[in-house]
């Protein structure tokens, strides 16, 4: 895994070469809305796009992380399948049931058995590599290919090929020193319960960390919002006491967060810290969102890989999840 992480630079610039060199087809239409269909490693991605062009698309986005999709799915959907494997159950349930309704089927994937029914009904499919047989330290593939989805059907312009290439930019740059700043939040959070909050807009970053927490390091981490957390979760930093002495909070920033989650955020500085708990910050790098984003999310997979070594794990496998799937796999569907 951490060799993965080394090479997410040329992961995101084989990419951007995969995304421009496949010359995708895609019905343009009046699309009414897109759905995007993946779990785990290959949902995120999902996620993370969304959240970057939430002000730049001009129809709804939902990510289904589930065996079913919405009702409101028909003819004038886009969507968007997502399986590293190509063998997720509930993304070929999703979309099989798309298909049904009559939706616009577009395909990301590696292989397996979503690959073999795209090539047998003619779906528009994008193709990365699966040598590396993670999800979760392939999002630059199958994040970057969305935008080249999005660009086919006609729902963004290709400006937004500048950001991908300086997200490329500032991981390059800041390597060495994103490396040191993982080891300094790896530190705070060893042995500690992890919780982090951010801006709305970085919500699936601070989730996509979560996420790589709980596969590389093999522990436990709490994910929320501002300011949603505002209205609900700022009154539970009472109990239990215990358990609240021992967190470390992450403060997510972006140059582009809320002037009032600002403001928000540290009004509730104090209130964590009157429990006991450490608060970190963590602030992006970059001009663009999708720069900033993406520069988050190489330094806090560092932090996952830093601090699986901490608890002296290999972060290499998820062997419960593959239990859980093998014995899925025994009973019937």
């Amino acid at each position: 895994m951490k060799t993965l992480v080394e090479q997410f630079n040329e992961q995101m610039k084989d990419a951007i070469r995969i995304g421009q060199a496949s010359q995708i087809t895609i019905e343009k239409k009046a699309y009414r809305n897109v759905v995007i269909a993946g779990m785990g490693g290959s949902g995120i991605g999902g996620s993370v796009v969304q959240s970057i062009l939430l002000d730049k698309l001009p129809v709804p986005v939902s990510v289904v992380k589930t065996y079913s999709i919405p009702g409101f799915v028909n003819q004038d959907t886009l969507f968007i399948a997502c399986s590293f494997s190509g063998n997720t159950e509930e993304t070929l349930a999703g979309m099989e049931e798309a298909q049904q309704k009559g939706a616009v089927i577009v395909c990301v994937t590696t292989g397996g058995e979503m690959l073999k029914l795209a090539r047998e009904r003619k779906y528009p499919t994008i193709v990365f590599p699966g040598e590396t047989k993670k999800p979760r330290a392939n999002i630059g593939y199958s994040a970057f290919q969305l935008f080249f989805v999005l660009e086919a059907a006609g729902l963004i312009d290709n400006s937004y090929l500048a950001d991908l290439h300086e997200a490329v930019s500032i991981v390059e740059e800041t390597e060495a020193a994103v490396r040191e700043e993982a080891q300094v939040i790896t530190e705070a959070l060893y042995d500690k319960l992890p919780i982090v909050y951010g801006d709305a807009l970085l919500e699936s970053t601070a989730v996509r960390f979560q996420q790589q927490v709980n596969e590389n390091s093999k522990q436990l981490c709490h994910v929320n919002s501002f300011p949603e957390m505002n209205h609900n979760e700022i009154v539970g930093w009472e109990f239990p006491t215990k358990i609240l002495r021992e967190t470390t909070v992450l403060f997510l920033h972006s140059a582009f967060d809320h002037k009032r989650v600002a403001q928000r955020m540290e009004l509730c500085r104090p209130v964590f810290e009157a429990q006991g708990a450490k608060v970190l910050d963590v602030t992006a790098k970059g001009k663009s969102l999708t720069a900033q984003v993406f520069y988050l999310i190489h330094l806090l997979d560092w932090v996952s890989i830093y601090l699986a070594e901490k608890n002296g794990t290999d972060p290499a496998p998820v062997k419960v999840i593959d239990k859980l799937k093998n014995q899925l796999s025994a009973q019937p569907a």
